[in-house]
Protein backbone atom coordinates (compact mmCIF):
# COMPACT_ATOMS: atom_id res chain seq x y z
CA UNK A 1 0.00 0.00 0.00
CA UNK A 2 1.15 3.05 -0.63
CA UNK A 3 0.98 4.89 2.86
CA UNK A 4 2.84 1.98 5.02
CA UNK A 5 6.26 2.29 1.90
CA UNK A 6 5.87 6.20 1.89
CA UNK A 7 5.21 5.44 -1.81
CA UNK A 8 4.39 9.38 -3.58
CA UNK A 9 2.83 10.14 -0.47
CA UNK A 10 4.42 10.48 2.95
CA UNK A 11 4.87 7.33 5.22
CA UNK A 12 1.77 7.06 7.54
CA UNK A 13 1.45 3.94 9.22
CA UNK A 14 -1.09 4.81 11.51
CA UNK A 15 -3.46 5.40 8.67
CA UNK A 16 -2.25 2.64 6.76
CA UNK A 17 -3.23 0.91 9.44
CA UNK A 18 -6.46 2.25 9.96
CA UNK A 19 -7.43 1.26 6.46
CA UNK A 20 -6.14 -2.17 6.59
CA UNK A 21 -8.32 -2.75 9.60
CA UNK A 22 -11.31 -1.32 7.41
CA UNK A 23 -10.59 -3.68 4.79
CA UNK A 24 -9.90 -6.95 6.53
CA UNK A 25 -13.27 -5.81 8.36
CA UNK A 26 -15.04 -6.08 4.83
CA UNK A 27 -13.20 -9.89 4.12
CA UNK A 28 -10.08 -8.60 2.13
CA UNK A 29 -7.61 -11.32 2.69
CA UNK A 30 -4.25 -9.05 1.85
CA UNK A 31 -5.40 -6.42 4.25
CA UNK A 32 -5.75 -9.08 7.28
CA UNK A 33 -2.14 -10.16 6.67
CA UNK A 34 -0.47 -6.14 6.47
CA UNK A 35 -3.07 -5.38 9.44
CA UNK A 36 -1.38 -8.47 10.72
CA UNK A 37 1.94 -7.85 10.53
CA UNK A 38 1.29 -4.40 11.70
CA UNK A 39 -0.14 -5.87 14.56
CA UNK A 40 2.85 -8.11 15.66
CA UNK A 41 5.64 -5.10 14.68
CA UNK A 42 3.69 -2.03 16.51
CA UNK A 43 3.73 -0.71 13.07
CA UNK A 44 0.93 2.33 13.20
CA UNK A 45 -0.93 0.59 15.95
CA UNK A 46 -0.01 -0.53 19.36
CA UNK A 47 2.07 -4.25 19.24
CA UNK A 48 -0.79 -6.69 20.30
CA UNK A 49 0.19 -10.37 19.44
CA UNK A 50 -3.28 -11.90 20.21
CA UNK A 51 -4.39 -9.77 17.82
CA UNK A 52 -1.96 -10.17 15.39
CA UNK A 53 -3.00 -13.96 15.96
CA UNK A 54 -6.73 -13.79 15.89
CA UNK A 55 -5.65 -12.01 12.13
CA UNK A 56 -3.62 -14.27 10.63
CA UNK A 57 -6.23 -16.86 11.92
CA UNK A 58 -8.90 -14.96 10.08
CA UNK A 59 -6.85 -14.79 6.52
CA UNK A 60 -6.00 -18.58 7.20
CA UNK A 61 -8.96 -19.38 7.10
CA UNK A 62 -9.53 -17.85 3.71
CA UNK A 63 -6.46 -19.89 2.50
CA UNK A 64 -3.77 -17.68 2.51
CA UNK A 65 -0.53 -19.68 2.99
CA UNK A 66 1.60 -17.03 4.77
CA UNK A 67 -0.55 -16.23 7.23
CA UNK A 68 -1.51 -20.09 8.49
CA UNK A 69 2.64 -19.42 8.76
CA UNK A 70 2.82 -16.89 10.69
CA UNK A 71 -0.61 -18.15 12.53
CA UNK A 72 1.97 -21.14 13.33
CA UNK A 73 4.95 -19.02 14.27
CA UNK A 74 2.83 -16.41 16.59
CA UNK A 75 1.40 -20.02 18.56
CA UNK A 76 4.94 -21.49 18.32
CA UNK A 77 3.49 -24.26 17.34
CA UNK A 78 5.46 -27.15 15.35
CA UNK A 79 3.22 -29.66 15.07
CA UNK A 80 1.00 -26.92 12.84
CA UNK A 81 3.78 -26.22 10.79
CA UNK A 82 4.96 -29.74 9.98
CA UNK A 83 1.47 -30.34 9.18
CA UNK A 84 0.95 -27.29 6.95
CA UNK A 85 3.97 -28.35 4.82
CA UNK A 86 2.45 -29.09 1.48
CA UNK A 87 -0.84 -29.05 2.61
CA UNK A 88 -3.13 -25.63 2.71
CA UNK A 89 -5.33 -26.90 5.21
CA UNK A 90 -7.88 -24.48 7.00
CA UNK A 91 -7.02 -23.17 10.36
CA UNK A 92 -9.73 -23.24 13.13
Amino acid sequence: MILDEGKLVPEDNAKAAKLYRLAAGRGNVDAMVNLGLMLENGEGTAKDIPAARAIFRKAANEGDAFAERKLAELTGNDALQTAMLGKTSRIK
